[in-house]
């Protein structure tokens, strides 16, 4: 008797653990492979009431015009154009985030949603940041899915309320440049996109010369992902078209 009562137990409490482990079909079918120019990077696509946008990196898409502009989309091994209406930017020019304005409509809302004010997340919890560094991901005869990667949400700065920049202790790749930042909300027992991926923090590399480390100037990577709050997508869609930062 206590025997099954502990296999309930443990597979109720492994259920519950499920959300928290892996990454929704949904948002991998979200995430996308673009090419813009000579440029290549990730991109994910959002419903804001109703309406579909694509959003990234704003280094990710610096070539293309701000309307008008033609992204490349691999989709089932081949490259296909998606037009959009035009560009638009979050207010502060400190942000690395560009939204693309579609003239498509979303029948129904994503599961995996925007969150107000980076609503559910807290310090310290699993993240996964999804993209496609050097290209790489799944591939099948029928699409793709995005690299998936996972790290801890460890400090966001706020100083600067139009411009949250959140950091998150996970070794990011080139490639991963405007792939969403998802977390599991514990509050509303759902997934939720916290931010977009801007790149990582570089740091200096020292060398050993004759038993002493040495200064070099060579850039690595420390480990740290950086990204900007999925807030300042909504502000890019609120404001509406303007220059480009």
């Amino acid at each position: 008797m206590k025997t099954a009562l502990a296999i309930a137990l443990w597979c109720s409490l492994a259920t519950l653990a499920l959300p928290q482990d892996a990454v929704p079909g949904e948002i991998l079918g979200r995430t996308l492979f673009i090419k813009a120019g000579r440029e290549g990077g990730t991109a994910f696509s959002i419903d804001y009431r109703g309406k579909l946008y694509i959003v990234t990196a704003k280094h990710v898409v610096a070539e293309l015009p701000k309307t008008n502009a033609i992204i490349q989309v691999m989709k089932s091994g081949k490259w296909t154009d998606i037009h959009t209406v035009r560009t638009l930017f979050p207010p502060s020019s400190d942000v690395d985030i560009a939204v693309f304005e579609t003239d498509e409509n979303i029948p129904q809302p994503y599961v995996v949603s925007i969150p107000a004010k980076d609503e559910g997340l807290t310090m310290g919890q699993q993240v996964w940041f999804l993209g496609y560094p050097w290209g790489l991901g799944s591939r099948w005869s029928n699409g793709e899915a995005p690299f998936i990667k996972r790290g801890t949400m460890s400090a966001v700065d706020a100083t600067n309320p139009n411009a949250v920049v959140l950091y998150v202790d996970g070794f990011n790749n080139p490639g991963f440049s405007g792939g969403p930042i998802v977390y599991w909300d514990f509050s509303k027992h759902t997934y939720k996109i916290a931010g977009v991926v801007k790149g990582y923090r570089e740091d200096t590399a020292k060398v050993l010369v004759n038993g002493e480390h040495v200064d070099t100037q060579l850039l690595v990577n420390s480990g740290i992902l950086v990204g900007y709050s999925i807030s300042h997508v909504i502000q890019a869609i609120e404001n509406g078209p303007q220059k480009s930062p």
